[in-house]
């Protein structure tokens, strides 16, 4: 009986004790929310500034950079050099040699600069000088083509042959002085016999002659080598180039080693950096 009351009297305590610190802990939780800030008013109250990473340059890409450094470390192509050539083509003198000819020469890509044929003193056969630019190698290959022609007798590389080579030009040159208008008209006679009378020096000058005379023009004969006749016509244009018509180069090898003209010396071997290769698409069958 009295373990029961004792009991009893222990259950009674825990009981008004729990209740005493729930009263305890409910005060305490009433006390803390009255003077506590939220997350929500906190965040409000202080607005959070979001700042900007500062930019990092990564660079190129790995390929690309590969692709860099391929290109600009590998070696650039050599050029391919071409040389001034002169041959002189002796031909049976029939239709269709010429086209032949030149039709060889443009498939191998080779640029004509000149080309005279004419016939020769022996009744039937022809003579072409063709002065042209291209690799040396590949002339080779066009020499022999043509030698395989049926109307071609022998082809002569005069490239570096000492030999003669002339050109002929017929130039009309306006004599006339300008007009206040820069029309070439004929004005005052004195003035046109003055520029006349510069034009006849200089043509003494290259040994040419003044073959025509009219009242406001004046026709130019000169037969010298091409880098002359170059040099004239660009002394020549302050006149007024009216027409200018060459002739072509026309070459011959000398007597022997030992002439009387020794200033004349061998054919311009030019060598020119050849940029682009030939479009072959417009050439002709070979």
């Amino acid at each position: 009986m009295i373990g029961r009351v004792l009991a009893r009297t222990a259950l009674i305590g825990r009981s008004t004790v729990s209740g005493t610190s729930r009263t305890v802990s409910n005060a305490a939780a009433g006390k803390v929310n009255a003077s506590a800030t939220t997350a929500m008013e906190y965040k409000q109250q202080h607005p959070r500034q979001l700042r900007r990473l500062p930019r990092v340059d990564s660079g190129p890409s790995a390929a690309e950079q590969a692709v860099s450094n391929i290109l600009y470390n590998t070696p650039t192509a050599p050029k391919m050099q071409t040389e001034r050539h002169i041959l002189d083509c002796l031909a049976q003198d029939e239709p269709g040699v010429l086209s032949r000819v030149t039709g060889i020469m443009a498939a191998r890509g080779f640029n004509i600069d000149t080309l005279v044929a004419s016939k020769t003193e022996v009744p039937g056969l022809s003579r072409m000088t063709l002065v042209l630019k291209g690799p040396a190698i590949v002339m080779e290959q066009a020499k022999k083509q043509l030698e395989d022609l049926v109307p071609i007798w022998a082809v002569l590389d005069y490239s570096h042959t000492q030999i003669i080579e002339r050109e002929s030009l017929l130039v009309k040159v306006s004599i006339a002085k300008p007009n206040a208008d820069g029309d070439a008209a004929a004005s005052d006679f004195m003035d046109s016999q003055e520029r006349l009378r510069a034009l006849r020096q200089l043509a003494d000058l290259f040994k040419g002659q003044v073959l025509d005379v009219g009242p406001s023009t004046a026709v130019v004969s000169l037969n010298a080598k091409s880098d002359r006749i170059d040099a004239f016509l660009k002394l020549a244009r302050p006149f007024g180039i009216l027409e200018a018509v060459r002739s072509g180069l026309m070459a011959m090898p000398r007597s022997g080693s030992a002439t009387m003209f020794e200033s004349e010396q061998s054919a311009p071997q030019a060598t020119i950096a050849h940029d682009e290769a030939p479009d072959l698409s417009n050439l002709p069958p070979s």
